[in-house]
């Protein structure tokens, strides 16, 4: 099947809505929004947000899982030019504080509560002045359902947001990670995300061809919207694709497997942390996933245990992929038939259509094939730059547009790329990134801790988990449960650390600084002791 080459994610809605109005776009539990529907919706919306006075160029900040509400929201902001910062529902008030800061939204979209987490609350504390849609009951802001229902007339003003929208408008700012411990705010454009899920979902869908899938499929969206996999991949490859997207507002392995089991999804997709846990099951075999014919990974190294558990316990055919926020949610992706022992070793494919990648040495000097260096990456799916951030944008980019990606890696002869390390000093938790520093500002809060320093430590689950090595105040004593319980109120439950190491100094640079990698090494050895 053939998929059309748009500018903007949101004429896919549109185009889709044309060809087959009762086709189920959305399903979210018992509710079902076919493309007809989606398409009016999102028009619906769009002109909600207009008559709230939102314009090109405003922000709207969501704090919602993968749920319809957040496809809705996406799209309506899209087709009028106003920029989505999804925010993750896991998010504690200090990560909120700091991001809404930076982004200041014009507008909210959120859920009444979490599971831990009153955001109503949260909410009113942070931005009382900034208009809230709210899913779900709640006496603050206004409801997202009524604000639906409202009966407007902006047809002609809907249309003229349309026609000033140009492909290299901003559409979308995730937070990441960053070398300098202050999250970064990268912005996408309408051109950045149509370049990656359109060459994605052909791709995809080529191989899926190949195994004898053809037609219209279905696909499972369950990972957070505030990652570029979850908006970018797996909603926007589900929009593109014209898919039968099945929504949960959670990743779950045991919903994962029962869903893709009785709804006979054809492939299935996550990070390396993902898959160890739906190895790890002991009644994996109970469930039948012979409707899988790919299974698509990436986001980190994996290991050839994990290559072979997934091909022998989920799906034969599988590709692995390469890439990041900035450069592109996927820029690389191996081919079915290369060898396990190669991605094994860290090779993650060969360029999507018109990406280009440079490994450069010290001064940026190219490297040739075979040469290890720093891995940088151009072309229509890279960003130009961060928001509101012009050192950031010094840092990691260069003049010429390639995106720095901090990764360590090397060309092969005929283009393939091979990832060995990372150069920047972040912490992976499964699909996360936890800056170090994020950890340390709110562990020094507590009045016994006079020095924090926050590191990853290898787990077989989640790749790596957060410690915390902490230097107690003269005379005070720390208590390990008491400073996690304490790093628990005020970040996401990933960042918060798993274990707490008092020491009575931790190593330094002759700068001053905190040397992490030192502390990192030390407690890494011994635990390989």
């Amino acid at each position: 099947m053939e998929i059309p080459r748009f500018d903007f994610l949101w004429q896919y809605v549109e185009y889709w809505a044309t060809i087959d109005p009762g086709f189920p776009a959305i399903r979210f539990g018992e509710q079902t929004i076919t493309s007809g529907e989606l398409d009016q919706t999102v028009d619906q919306l769009a002109q909600v947000f207009l008559h709230y006075g939102l314009t090109k160029g405003d922000r709207v900040a969501t704090i919602l899982p993968s749920i319809p509400q957040y496809v809705l929201t996406f799209c309506a902001a899209a087709k009028i030019g106003v920029i989505t910062v999804p925010l993750d529902v896991r998010y504690g008030p200090a990560d909120l504080r700091r991001f809404i800061s930076h982004a200041e939204p014009k507008m909210m979209v959120a859920l009444n509560q979490s599971k831990n987490h009153d955001i109503a609350a949260t909410l009113q504390e942070l931005c009382p002045d900034t208009t809230c849609l709210m899913v779900g009951p709640t006496e603050f802001g206004a409801s997202f359902d009524t604000a639906l229902a409202m009966r407007l007339d902006l047809d002609e003003a809907l249309a003229a947001a349309k026609s000033a929208l140009d492909p290299d408008d901003g559409t979308l700012v995730i937070f990441t990670g960053g070398t300098t411990g202050v999250p970064k705010a990268a912005l996408l454009s309408h051109r950045n995300v149509v370049s990656v899920v359109h060459p994605e979902v052909s791709y995809f869908l080529k191989i899926l061809a190949s195994q004898g899938v053809t037609g219209r499929i279905k696909t499972l969206a369950a990972l957070p919207p505030s990652h570029a996999g979850g908006t970018v991949e797996l909603i926007g490859t589900g929009i593109a694709g014209g898919m039968e997207m099945i929504m949960q507002d959670h990743w779950s392995p045991r919903a994962v497997l029962e869903m893709t089991q009785t709804a006979g999804i054809p492939w299935v997709t996550g990070v390396p942390t993902m898959y160890a846990i739906l190895l790890s099951l002991p009644d994996l075999d109970r469930y039948d996933l012979a409707s899988v014919k790919l299974a698509m990974i990436s986001g980190e190294k994996v290991g050839l245990e994990l290559v072979q558990g997934i091909k022998t316990k989920i799906c034969d055919t599988l590709v692995n992929g390469y890439g990041s926020t900035e450069a592109g949610a996927e820029v690389t992706f191996t081919s079915p038939t290369d060898d396990v022992a190669a991605i094994a070793d860290g090779y993650v494919g060969k360029p999507l259509p018109g990406q280009e990648i440079e490994i450069v040495g010290p001064g940026d000097v190219a490297l040739p094939p075979g040469k290890e260096g720093e891995v940088l990456v151009r072309g229509p799916m890279t960003i130009k730059g961060y928001f509101n951030m012009p050192t950031e944008n010094q840092a990691g980019f260069t003049a010429d547009g390639w995106c720095r990606t901090g990764d360590l890696g090397y060309l092969t002869e005929d283009g393939g790329l091979y990832i060995k390390g990372r150069k920047k000093h972040i912490i992976r938790v499964g699909s996360y990134t936890v800056l170090p520093t994020e950890v340390e500002e709110i562990a020094i809060q507590h009045p016994s801790v006079a020095l924090a320093a926050a590191i990853g430590v290898p787990d077989n689950i989640y790749g790596e988990v957060v410690w915390l090595a902490v230097v107690p105040q003269a005379g005070s004593r720390v208590d390990e449960g008491e400073i996690i319980a304490h790093c628990k109120q005020s970040l996401a439950d990933f960042k918060a650390p798993k274990r707490v190491l008092v020491r009575e100094s931790v190593p330094m640079t002759r700068l001053g600084k905190v040397d992490r990698i030192t502390l990192q090494t030390k407690v890494r050895s011994a635990l390989e002791r």
